[in-house]
């Protein structure tokens, strides 16, 4: 059965979505979601729409609908989105997932292709970043608020002659330039570090397929999120039997980011960021990021936070322990609303990102003009994450944001972990 995301709208409808990954040749692959009479089960009311190779929907006599895409992944290699909405009750939800499930697994019976090994994990953003002391080791003593975003990034693996990566993705042409190909990757690093760390006498070179919706070297992690779902993929790949602990210990090897990667949902991060605590957040929040074509080294971001102090006639290392406000952690655990949240949005970080790009200050003033909640820089930038009041209101803002002349991105959080894709 195929791994399904349930939404649930202001006006109680459902929607429900998946993915799957198909080794095969398109038209072929198109062909059978275009043939609904040869499905093992009732067909669709009528087309809706269809754009061959590209895109295809029905509308079924429940008046609820569904959409199809198909993109490609790498030649040879592609990716199925399903998403059906307008489902009006726990019933039809229901139907719906099991019609799918049926279809879904005739189509790729019927295919014969390969199984395709394939992870994803969610970028995020930081709600709260107080930044402590520079440590000896060069890293600062932090206190944060984790949110997954449901922006998805997706690996695919596959045995290869040598080491490499290749991107694809909704982000910019830049943003995927920015991509290593090589084994500096993080997700080759992945690969590595499991190899050293336990015995796997089977292992070889991995090509690895990323398929990116997070911005690169924007603040959100899109980078761990890429080790997260390299870790779960290579793992199942070379049919390593780990336990959550185990990830976690190879994941925080990798980088401050990546456990929470790996974890999802919303957690307090201290120490690095490494260490985590999980927060059971009952509403979900709904945000509009603002992109951005360039991108900030966290280092350099964190050393420019430094110099500032030291301007201030703050020792960086003297600087007190940073800690998390309760407040904000308890308004999410009882669902409070996103009006009682903004107030409580922090990132020390912010000033530095401004210092080093001024531009992003034009970006946070448009908080106003476009009514969002609340703006910040997310993480060490340079994207700003809007808070909005509900879905329909982000929709509006984002549409404001265009006006303006700037790139704006829909989401929610919190997100879920990182996962395995059927």
């Amino acid at each position: 059965m195929s791994e399904w995301s349930v939404n649930t709208s202001k006006s109680g409808r459902y929607t429900i979505t998946a993915q799957r990954f198909y080794q095969i040749d398109l038209p072929r692959l198109f062909g059978l979601f275009n043939d609904p009479e040869s499905w093992p089960t009732e067909q669709p009311q009528r087309l809706m729409k269809l754009e061959p190779n590209q895109r295809i929907g029905y509308s079924f006599a429940n008046l609820s609908r569904v959409d199809i895409r198909f993109e490609q992944i790498r030649n040879g290699l592609y990716r199925v989105t399903l998403e059906h909405d307008q489902l009006h009750n726990e019933l039809e939800l229901d139907w719906a997932l099991h019609y799918w499930d049926l279809v879904l697994n005739s189509i790729f019976n019927r295919l014969g292709c390969e199984e395709v090994v394939a992870a994803t994990a969610f970028g995020k953003i930081n709600m709260y970043l107080k930044v402590g002391p520079l440590l000896p080791t060069g890293y600062h003593q932090v206190a944060t608020l984790y949110q997954s975003v449901n922006l998805p990034e997706t690996v695919v693996v596959e045995h290869a002659p040598s080491w490499s990566v290749n991107t694809i993705g909704t982000v910019t042409p830049e943003h995927l330039a920015a991509v290593p190909t090589d084994e500096s990757n993080l997700v080759v690093k992945v690969a590595q570090s499991l190899m050293n760390s336990f015995s796997v006498p089977h292992a070889r070179p991995i090509q690895f397929s990323v398929h990116k919706t997070v911005p690169v070297a924007g603040g959100m992690g899109g980078g761990s999120a890429d080790a997260a779902a390299a870790l779960l993929a290579v793992a199942n790949f070379w049919e390593m039997d780990l336990s959550l602990g185990q990830l976690e210990v190879i994941a925080a090897r990798i980088g401050v980011d990546v456990p929470f990667a790996l974890r999802g949902g919303a957690a307090r991060g201290t120490g690095h960021g490494e260490v985590l605590t999980t927060i059971r957040q009952v509403s979900k929040l709904h945000w509009v990021l603002v992109p951005n074509d360039f991108g900030l080294s966290t280092p350099e971001v964190y050393a420019e936070l430094d110099r500032l102090r030291s301007a201030r006639g703050v020792d960086p290392r003297g600087v007190r322990e940073a800690f998390m406000l309760d407040t904000l952690v308890n308004n999410l655990r009882i669902g409070a609303s996103a009006e009682e949240i903004a107030p409580l949005l922090h990132n020390d970080l912010e000033e530095a990102a401004v210092s080093l790009r001024p531009e992003l200050q034009k970006v946070l003033d448009l908080q106003e003009q476009v009514y969002a909640l609340r703006a910040i820089v997310s993480g060490s930038g340079p994207t700003v994450a809007m808070l909005a009041r509900n879905a329909d209101d982000a929709i509006a803002i984002a549409s404001r944001l265009r006006t303006y002349g700037q790139q704006a991105v829909v989401t929610s959080s919190p997100a879920g972990p990182a996962r395995m894709v059927d």
